[in-house]
């Protein structure tokens, strides 16, 4: 099946894959070739791709996914591939969140800005880090 994935600023995919597992607001789902058509909303994670046996990880938050015909259509808010993640600044920006979190005495608003902003940076330090295990692996 096709893998599609968009989001406002560039085209990060278009590949075949052999399944795909993705962040949907309520929960990880998998998709396998000949899947029912569906839409819907992802939340903030991790997706997970295969080509000829491999796993390949993204980091996305927020959008949609589509399944129609084989072809999986990710139009992300956000997305950037594991070996796009700089790792050391990743988790300095999730220590600066916690930072502030913790000494800011912020309205509810500002608060689950805070918190969406948390979850984002430690997505993105989680599937940088698999990125540079996978590395050590095949470096083995």
């Amino acid at each position: 099946m096709r893998l599609l994935l968009v989001t406002p600023e560039r085209q990060l995919l278009d590949i075949e894959v052999e399944e795909v597992y993705a962040p949907g607001v309520l929960g990880q789902f998998g998709v396998l070739p000949e899947h029912v058509n569906f839409l819907t909303a992802l939340g903030t994670g991790e997706l997970r791709y295969r080509t000829r046996g491999v796993d390949h990880y993204v980091a996305v938050s927020g959008g949609i996914l589509e399944v129609l015909d084989d072809v999986l259509t990710v139009l992300a808010d956000t997305a950037e591939t594991a070996e796009e993640i700089d790792v050391e600044r990743a988790r300095l920006a999730e220590e600066r969140i916690k930072h502030t979190l913790g000494r800011t005495a912020a309205d509810a608003a500002e608060a689950a800005d805070l918190q969406a902003a948390l979850v984002r940076a430690s997505n993105r330090l989680a599937v940088g880090v698999k990125a540079g295990r996978q590395a050590s692996a095949a470096a083995r």
